[in-house]
């Protein structure tokens, strides 16, 4: 064992990590999510929206709020089974309202070859 992941390991509880990490996922995917309503609704530039790397970053978030909320049911702490499931339910809602976004988009989009 490293001392990262022993200083990892102090500061949070086991399986808390990944749910941590799926929360800064999320705030990440929140702010690209809020540029592209942006450029999708005010100044309809859809070539300039993220399309690229937005479902590597949508199925980590939820594959990681999954494993964390799967850690979190073995612990018998009720708080951190909470905020596992709700950190697994905002970035589930953020998948599907990314990809409703991508198929609005579709239509509008101008590809260029």
């Amino acid at each position: 064992m490293r001392w990262r992941d022993r200083v990892a390991v102090l500061f949070f509880p086991q399986g808390m990590m990944l749910t941590v990490a799926a929360l800064l996922l999320f705030f990440i995917h929140l702010g690209i999510f809020a540029s592209d309503l942006y450029h999708f609704y005010i100044t309809h530039h859809y070539d300039r929206m993220s399309f690229y790397y937005t479902p590597i970053l949508m199925v980590m978030s939820v594959c990681w709020a999954a494993m964390g909320s799967v850690y979190a049911e073995m612990a018998d702490d009720k708080y951190f089974q909470c905020f596992a499931l709700t950190i697994l339910i905002l970035n589930g809602a953020m998948f599907f309202n990314r990809l409703s976004l991508e198929f609005l988009t579709i239509e509008h989009r101008q590809e260029s070859h």
